[in-house]
C-alpha cells in the first residue's frame, strides 16, 4: 500500500494526534431474514455468525399487537360503517403507498480499511457500536424496536436495528398510527425544507450522539461521502449519474487548452481511465450487493429506448421488484426476467402534447384571470412567451422554436373571440355563487369547495385538468369542478342533505348488497336440489301403484318429497318446474340489480370520502399536492428522455 492511500487508512487529526472514523447512519428497508442469517450471504464469513450479537428478535406481527390492538379497538368502536372498521393493520400498512411495515436503521462506525475484522480498531468500533445501541430507544421514544443485531461476521462490525415508527392521532383516525414522518416530527426532527428532510435532519442528530460516543474513546469523526454494503437501488440511480456526470467534466476539460487549466484539472484527465476504471469496479460491486440482498443473481435486461427504460422502471417499482437502471439496460433478479419482458411487451410510446396545444392551454387559463385581450398577452409574456404583431398575432412558447399563428389554434383563439371569451369568463362563478344562497349545508360546502378550486386556478396557482381534452378548457370543461358537480347531483338524486343521511344510504345499500349476494348464493345452491326433488316427485306419481319391494322403498323417500313441496296433482309439480326453469332468470335479475346498487354505493363512497376531504380542510391542499406529483413526474420523464 502507497503511504498516500496508508494515509487515508489511519488518518489522524493533526492538532490531537487522534484517529478518525467515518459514521454511518441510514434509514433503509429490511430484511429480516437476512439480519437473523435465516439465510446466509456470500459476504458472510459462516463461522463468525456465532458472534453476531442479538439485541432484540421478534416478530412483527407480535409488535402489532402489542402497539396497536388497543388503538384498533378504539378507532372501530367510534365508527358507524362497518365498512370504515378495520381487521388487520399490519395488511392495510403493508398495502399502503405511504408507509411500510417497519424500516431499518444501518449505523457503521468506520470501514473495512480502519475498523474491519482483524484491524486494530475492530474491538473499539464493536464497544462503540454497543454503548449506541444500548441508548437508542431511550432518545427515540416513537421508534419501536422489535429487532436488532450487531453483524461480526462479515467485513465490518455494523448494527440493523428494525423499527416500527408510531405517531399519535387522538382526535383523527388511528390514536396511534404508524408513521415515519409523524414519529420524527414528535420527537422534535421536521424537516426544513426539500433538501433537509426529516430523516436527514434525525441522521444528522445520531450521528452527533455518535460522533460523541467517538470523543469518549479518544476518536474523531471524519466526514467523507461514503457508499456502504446496503446501498438503495435509489442510491445506487444517483451514485452512476454521478460517475457519468463527472466523466462528462473531464471530456469538457479535454477541449480547453493546456493554460487555461489548473494542476488539479490535469491531473483529471491524465487519471481519466484509471478514474473510470475503478468506479465502474464500484459499480459492479454494488451490483453484486444487490444481487446478494435480493436473494438472486442480477442480469441485464437491454432497452433501447429511455422512455421504455423509465416505463418499465417505473411498473418494476409499482411490484416491488428490485432493479437499477445502467445505460440501455435495466438490471434485474433472474426470476423476474419474464415479468421484466411482459411489462416491455406492453409499453406503447407516450404521444406527448404538441406546442399548440400547451399554447392553446395557457391561452385558456389566462382567459379566466384577464380583464381584456392586451393584458391575456402581457400575462403570457410574463410567462416567457414572445408576441409578435402583425397581420396575423403569433406568440412563440418558451418551450417552442417558432412561433404559431393563433388563427392556427382554431376559432375559438382568435383575438375577437378571446375577448368574448374574457367578456363572459365569470359566468360559471356567478352560477356557483346563486345556486350557493338555495343550497342547504351539506350542498353549501360543495358549493363553496368548487368557489376555492375557482380562486386557485384563477390566481394560477393549481393549473387545471380538462373534463374533455379536445374541446377548450373552461370552467365548465374542468375534470376537478365536474367531480365535485358529480357529488352534488348524488346529493339530490339520493335526498342526501345531512351527514347522518349520507353515512345511512351506505349503509343501507351495503346491506342491500349482502342480501342480494346472499339470495343469489341461496338459488344457485337450490337448482341441483330442486332439480333432485323433482326427479323423485315423478317418480312418486309414475310408481305408486307399483307393487315392487324396491319401489316401494323408493316411494317413501319420495313421498317426504311430495310431501315437502305440497304435491297434490300434475299441475303442482309442472308449478315447481317452472320455479326451477325460472331460477337462472330470477338470478340474472339480481345480479342486474346487484350491479346498479354497487354502482350507487360507489358514488355514495366518492361522496363521503369528498365530504370528509372538504370538513376537515383537506381538499384544496390534496389538490395541490397531487400537482406537485404530477410536475415532479413530468420533469423526470422530460430528463430521461
Amino acid at each position: 500500500m502507497s503511504e498516500k492511500n496508508n494515509s487515508s487508512v489511519q488518518r489522524k487529526n493533526s492538532k490531537t494526534g487522534s484517529k478518525k472514523f467515518s459514521l454511518t447512519f441510514r434509514v433503509d428497508s429490511g430484511v429480516i431474514e437476512h439480519n437473523n442469517r435465516d439465510f446466509v450471504a456470500k459476504n458472510v464469513n459462516a463461522d463468525r455468525i456465532p458472534l453476531n450479537i442479538i439485541y432484540k428478535q421478534g416478530r412483527l406481527e407480535d409488535k402489532y399487537h402489542e402497539l396497536f390492538d388497543k388503538a384498533v379497538e378504539e378507532y372501530n368502536a367510534r365508527q358507524k360503517r362497518l365498512d370504515r372498521k378495520k381487521t388487520d393493520y399490519l395488511e392495510e400498512i403493508k398495502n399502503s403507498k405511504q408507509e411500510k411495515p417497519f424500516y431499518e436503521a444501518v449505523i457503521q462506525i468506520g470501514d473495512m480499511n480502519d475498523c474491519g475484522i482483524g484491524k486494530e480498531n475492530c474491538e473499539a468500533a464493536k464497544q462503540m457500536l454497543d454503548e449506541y445501541m444500548l441508548d437508542f430507544e431511550k432518545r427515540n421514544p416513537n421508534i419501536k424496536v422489535f429487532n436488532a443485531v450487531m453483524h461480526l461476521d462479515e467485513a465490518t462490525p455494523h448494527l440493523h436495528i428494525d423499527f416500527v415508527p408510531i405517531c399519535h392521532s387522538p382526535n383523527h383516525g388511528l390514536p396511534v398510527r404508524v408513521s415515519l414522518k409523524g414519529a420524527l416530527k414528535e420527537q422534535g426532527f421536521g424537516g426544513k425544507n426539500a433538501k433537509e428532510t426529516d430523516r436527514q435532519v434525525w441522521a444528522s442528530s445520531e450521528k452527533k450522539f455518535l460522533a460523541e460516543i467517538l470523543r469518549k474513546h479518544g476518536f474523531e469523526q471524519e466526514h467523507k461521502n461514503i457508499h456502504r454494503a446496503h446501498m438503495k437501488v435509489d442510491e445506487y440511480k444517483d451514485y452512476a449519474a454521478r460517475i457519468e456526470k463527472m466523466n462528462e467534466h473531464i471530456n469538457v476539460l479535454k477541449q480547453k487548452p493546456t493554460e487555461e487549466l489548473t494542476q488539479d484539472e490535469i491531473a483529471m484527465i491524465k487519471n481519466q481511465n484509471d478514474y473510470m476504471r475503478g468506479e465502474i469496479e464500484k459499480r459492479n460491486e454494488h451490483i453484486k450487493i444487490l444481487s446478494q440482498r435480493a436473494g438472486a443473481k442480477f442480469i441485464p435486461f437491454n432497452v433501447w429506448s429511455q422512455e421504455k427504460i423509465t416505463f418499465i422502471s417505473a411498473e418494476l417499482e409499482r411490484l416491488k421488484i428490485p432493479f437499477a437502471e445502467g445505460g440501455n439496460c435495466v438490471f434485474i433478479p433472474d426470476y423476474a426476467e419474464k415479468t421484466c419482458a411482459s411489462i416491455a411487451a406492453r409499453f406503447t410510446p407516450q404521444q406527448t402534447q404538441g406546442v399548440r396545444a400547451e399554447i392553446a392551454y395557457d391561452i385558456d387559463r389566462l382567459i379566466l384571470s384577464s380583464e381584456n385581450f392586451s393584458e391575456l398577452l402581457e400575462k403570457l409574456k410574463q410567462l416567457s412567451y414572445e408576441i409578435k404583431e402583425g397581420k396575423y398575432l403569433a406568440v412563440k412558447s418558451p418551450r417552442a422554436q417558432r412561433f404559431v399563428r393563433l388563427r392556427s389554434l382554431g376559432e375559438d383563439y382568435l383575438p375577437k373571440n378571446i375577448e368574448k371569451r374574457i367578456a363572459n369568463r365569470d359566468k360559471f362563478p356567478n352560477v356557483v355563487r346563486e345556486k350557493l344562497k338555495t343550497a342547504n349545508e351539506t350542498e353549501q360546502k360543495f358549493y363553496i369547495t368548487i368557489s376555492q378550486t375557482i380562486i386557485e386556478i384563477k390566481t394560477l396557482r393549481y393549473k387545471p385538468r380538462k373534463a374533455n381534452p379536445k374541446k377548450p378548457y373552461t370552467f365548465s370543461n374542468d375534470k376537478d369542478i365536474d367531480f365535485l358537480s358529480e357529488q352534488l347531483l348524488t346529493i339530490r338524486e339520493l335526498d342526501l342533505n345531512s351527514c347522518e343521511k349520507i353515512y345511512s344510504k351506505a349503509e343501507e345499500i351495503s346491506k342491500n348488497i349482502a342480501e342480494k349476494n346472499k339470495k343469489i348464493a341461496q338459488l344457485a345452491e337450490e337448482i341441483p336440489t330442486l332439480k333432485s326433488d323433482i326427479a323423485q316427485i315423478k317418480f312418486f306419481f309414475s310408481a305408486v301403484k307399483s307393487k315392487d319391494t324396491m319401489a316401494q322403498m323408493k316411494l317413501a323417500a319420495a313421498r317426504e318429497k311430495v310431501e315437502k313441496y305440497g304435491v297434490k296433482s300434475e299441475d303442482d309439480l309442472q308449478n315447481l318446474q317452472r320455479r326451477l326453469d325460472l331460477i337462472p332468470m330470477y338470478s340474472q335479475n339480481l345480479k342486474a340489480e346487484l350491479s346498479e346498487q354497487q354502482l350507487e354505493l360507489k358514488r355514495v363512497q366518492d361522496l363521503i370520502d369528498t365530504y370528509e376531504k372538504i370538513t376537515e380542510d383537506n381538499y384544496i391542499s390534496e389538490l395541490l399536492e397531487a400537482q406537485k406529483e404530477r410536475e415532479a413526474a413530468e420533469k423526470k420523464q422530460e430528463k430521461t428522455v
